[in-house]
This record gives structure tokens, C-alpha cells and sequence, in this order.
């Protein structure tokens, strides 16, 4: 069960992955990552980031919102 200071620092942990990709100009490779796989999954799962196969590795990038 989440209480409220769990939900604090998940969202503290969204944004800190949030501007980490925006600084990098959107991507960054997936192996370099130091954020949990729980946190990366639920970006995914709310289609802010989207995991890219470039043939050189995998990315996470941000979703464009038009």
C-alpha cells in the first residue's frame, strides 16, 4: 500500500527521470540508466517514454506530445 510519503518520492523520481532525459536532449541509453525498472515501466506505461531499438542499443526517449 503506497502511503503519502512513498507517493512523494515516486513522483520526486519521475520528474528527477523526466529532467535527466529533457537535459540529454530527450534520450538516453537504456544500459546507462541508473533508475529503477519499476520507475522506467511506468513512464512507459503512461506513454511519456517510449523504449527504441537504434541498432547500437536500446533507448528510452520521450514521447512527443503534439
Amino acid at each position: 500500500m503506497k502511503t503519502k510519503t512513498s507517493s512523494k518520492k515516486s513522483a520526486l523520481d519521475n520528474n528527477a527521470c523526466l529532467l535527466f532525459l529533457k537535459n540529454r536532449g530527450g534520450r538516453a541509453k537504456l544500459s546507462e540508466l541508473t533508475f529503477s525498472q519499476t520507475l522506467i515501466q511506468d513512464l512507459i506505461t503512461k506513454n511519456i517514454a517510449k523504449v527504441t531499438n537504434t541498432g547500437n542499443g536500446y533507448y528510452l526517449e520521450l514521447e512527443n506530445k503534439s
